[in-house]
């Protein structure tokens, strides 16, 4: 029944993959929308997703499966949006390559989660210290300008969000519940791990366009 569940959650960690994609493509060919993220929207955008990720962390338990999966769609959705940049700075092999390379660091991390005999719960707790550091390390970097201390976060970053991976499955394994809404929370988080791996993979390696 666990490997049923975990067959849902990345269905539908999948779709939200999907859904993310086709809208940062279809965005970064309509100019209009383009200007339209990228101008004053984006502050709302980025607000509404801060809030539908703590809607669903919050009260995912207590609504409906049909509200859960429209907050999820809707989250990858506007993720979409202003993912649409990376089409736009980096050129489209660059990105399936290291699209397949997220995937793969991915799916090797998914594996040490769900086979190791390892208790990672204990390391949730570091793994969210580093990452607060880390971040408001990045927004004091917004002012200094330093890229080694960019380049060293980004690494850093990266790391935390692969080792997130083998946390959160294997959290999910532990916390089994078989419900639509428990599937859409554990596909949540892994989409997030996925989508900062493969930011951070970009960043680092990305070949931008001339």
């Amino acid at each position: 029944m666990k490997n049923e569940f975990l067959a849902k959650v990345f269905r539908w960690f999948g779709i939200g993959l999907l859904v993310t994609f086709i809208v940062a493509y279809f965005t970064s060919t309509n100019l209009t929308l383009i200007n339209f993220v990228f101008s004053g929207a984006y502050w709302v955008i980025f607000l509404l997703e801060l809030g539908l990720a703590i809607w669903l962390g919050a009260r995912i338990r207590n609504m409906s499966s049909g509200l859960a999966k429209g907050l999820y769609l809707g989250y990858s959705a506007l993720t979409g949006l202003t993912f649409s940049s990376i089409f736009i700075v980096y050129e489209i092999e660059s990105i399936i390559w290291i699209f397949l390379a997220s995937a793969f660091v991915f799916i090797i991390f998914s594996l040490i989660g769900k086979n190791t005999q390892i208790d990672l719960s204990r390391y949730g707790i570091y793994l969210f210290v580093l990452l607060l550091g880390s971040i408001i390390l990045e927004v004091v970097n917004i002012f200094l300008l330093s890229q080694t201390l960019d380049m060293i976060l980004c690494v850093v970053i990266l790391g935390i969000f692969v080792s997130y991976v083998a946390y959160d499955i294997q959290k999910i394994l532990q916390r089994y519940e078989d419900s639509d809404n428990m599937a859409i929370y554990g596909a949540f988080d892994l989409y997030l791990d996925f989508i900062n791996i493969f930011l951070r993979l970009l960043r680092l390696f990305g070949k931008e366009r001339d």
